[in-house]
């Protein structure tokens, strides 16, 4: 990967120095801005560190240390972490990078910001691939490079950015093959597995997409000789020999059953509304209202809310750890892509229909998930959509074109304005607002905590982590890099509960239970991690940490009041 970077960058950088394309120059520029924004301040922003990144980065380790998971097992394909089993690829990534950078919060990103950064000149070759227009590829690319929900996605431990990468590299491996080079052919479906190994609803897109691709290209298709065609079938069932066998397993496909329509959330919501039904005729009840149609209700539900402008334009998703309060796209892009539909449709550009059917299943994939929309879940929207709004950018010039100098000035001024205003409220509201808002849901003093404690362990014969502080064990795991063999052989764990969480309540010197006040406290060398609410007031505590300030307004009688709040996050308490 890193050769074809430095192969478009040498190719690019002559061909400017030759004079004979400007628009390389706008490629190089592309690239470096896809980088810089990728990579500034990786290790630091986003602020914290989010669970599933710590557990991430200490599996990543241990696989290092002792060829095992947290849970012993070798070399897994699945890895079981916090009820639910996570794909294997981005686990051995960051093993290759915690080797390189050792075990930091850099290492764990630095997989998903190099294969996002990549991704952005992928699209672009994509594109022009497929279009043959260089003005459209190039604005795709940029506005890939710049765009919310991708760089959020790039610059955190996500697993389905990984899956996306393999996916888009995929497509485009799959357009470029010619007759004369089967190779391509094999590095797509290579590229097919690999995001079908990343995340788990690539599962469910990766093969669809792929079929996609067959279908759309169905004239390449043709010509590929049957000798090629057993030789990719045989290649593309060795890879998914894995996946296949443990297809029905509890860390196989039945591992997202949770995640699903078909979770116990929604069949409760379906029994509940059934419930009023208990005084009409039998038949009624049975007829509408038996729980297949009830599920395909809630599916056609899950379609209509997915497709939501606020969501992706204005708000973005409510979940803590995957936006920042801001929209997926920017709200200049929502006329964009209306306007790259109808250009679409009314100048039937058919190659660019796979851009279409990509957008269409990513949709019907989403709105399998219990919770619409999501940005996790609906992901691999974020390519189309860069696409559809490029396509609209340039209909939306065709047509000012048309109009005279007056028009084209006036126009240009405002949408410059409105891009513009639009991209930096994003930056500030990342840069400056993000970090504060959000340092709890990121876990921010995790580390505080665990540094403080990797400095006076030595003074404690135990310590405890009240269990209702919310005080994650893989942050204590990762920041102290403690010793993978250690825990792996004095970890105890309660048995997993009905969504399959097992909760850490032991190992080594540290403890994860209720404190008991009374008793516990007149124990020797003990310290206590817990929060403001349960410390008993008698008790002084050792140590406070506190979230950053951040300030609070609101309207009372049309009089605006403001002021800064500094929440505690942990309180420390050790007895003599």
């Amino acid at each position: 990967m890193m050769l074809f970077m430095k192969e478009y960058l040498a190719v690019a950088t002559r061909r400017v120095l030759a004079g004979n394309n400007r628009f390389y120059l706008f490629l190089i520029f592309i690239f470096i801005l896809s980088f810089l924004l990728r990579f500034y301040k990786l290790g630091q922003i986003p602020f914290g560190f989010s669970q599933d990144e710590s557990a991430i980065g200490y599996n990543a380790y241990s696989i290092l240390q002792t060829g095992k998971d947290e849970y012993g097992k070798f070399l897994p394909v699945y890895f079981k972490s916090f009820g639910d089993y996570k794909l294997p690829v981005y686990f051995y990534l960051t093993a290759l990078s915690v080797k390189i950078f050792n075990l930091n919060e850099f290492s764990v990103r630095f997989s998903s910001a190099l294969l996002g950064s990549v991704s952005v000149v992928i699209l672009y070759f994509l594109v022009k691939d497929i279009s043959g227009n260089k003005k459209m590829a190039g604005l795709s690319s940029f506005l890939l490079a710049i765009n919310p929900w991708h760089l959020h996605f790039s610059r955190a431990a996500f697993e389905v950015n990984i899956a996306l990468f393999f996916a888009l590299f995929g497509v485009w491996m799959f357009v470029k093959f010619e007759k004369t080079k089967p190779i391509y052919l094999f590095i797509s479906v290579l590229s097919f597995a690999l995001s079908l190994y990343s995340y788990n609803v690539t599962r469910l897109l990766a093969p669809l997409l792929l079929t996609c691709l067959i279908i759309v290209c169905f004239d390449k298709v043709k010509i590929i000789p049957k000798k090629t065609i057993f030789a990719l079938g045989i290649f593309f069932v060795f890879l998914l020999l894995p996946f296949l066998t443990t297809l029905f397993f509890p860390s196989g496909l039945l591992s997202s059953k949770g995640a699903l329509i078909t979770s116990s959330d929604i069949q409760s919501k379906i029994i509940e509304f059934k419930s009023y039904l208990a005084d009409l005729p039998g038949i009624f009840p049975v007829a509408f209202f038996n729980d297949t149609f009830m599920l395909v209700w809630q599916y056609l539900e899950n379609v209509v809310s997915s497709l939501s402008p606020a969501f992706f334009f204005v708000s973005g998703t409510a979940h803590g750890n995957q936006g920042i309060g801001v929209g997926m796209f920017y709200l200049f892009q929502f006329p964009l892509v209306i306007l790259g539909l109808i250009s679409i449709f009314k100048n039937k550009i058919k190659d660019l229909n796979l851009f279409i059917y990509w957008a269409i299943i990513s949709f019907l994939v989403l709105s399998l998930s219990k919770e619409v929309p999501h940005a996790t879940r609906g992901y691999f929207i974020v390519i189309p959509f860069q696409v559809f709004s490029a396509i609209g950018a340039l209909y939306l010039l065709s047509l000012i074109k048309k109009f005279n100098n007056a028009v084209k000035i006036f126009s240009g001024v405002f949408f410059g304005f409105i891009v513009l205003f639009s991209v930096l409220y994003y930056f500030i509201s990342y840069y400056f607002r993000f970090p504060i808002l959000y340092a709890k849901a990121w876990r921010l003093e995790d580390k505080s905590v665990s540094l403080y404690i990797k400095d006076n362990e030595h003074k404690y014969d135990k310590i405890i982590f009240d269990k209702n502080a919310g005080f994650m064990y893989t942050s204590l795991l990762f920041y102290l890099s403690y010793t993978p063999l250690g825990f792996q052989n004095t970890v105890i764990r309660d048995p997993d509960d009905s969504e399959g969480f097992s909760f850490v309540r032991s190992f080594g010197k540290y403890e994860f239970r209720d404190v008991d006040w009374p008793n516990d406290y007149k124990k020797k060398r003990m310290l206590f991690i817990t929060t403001a609410d349960r410390k008993p007031l008698e008790i002084p505590p050792l140590v406070t940490f506190y979230y950053p300030k951040k300030p609070v307004v609101f309207s009372v009688k049309e009089k605006v009041i403001s002021f800064p709040i500094e929440e505690i996050a942990y309180v420390l308490v050790e007895t003599k």
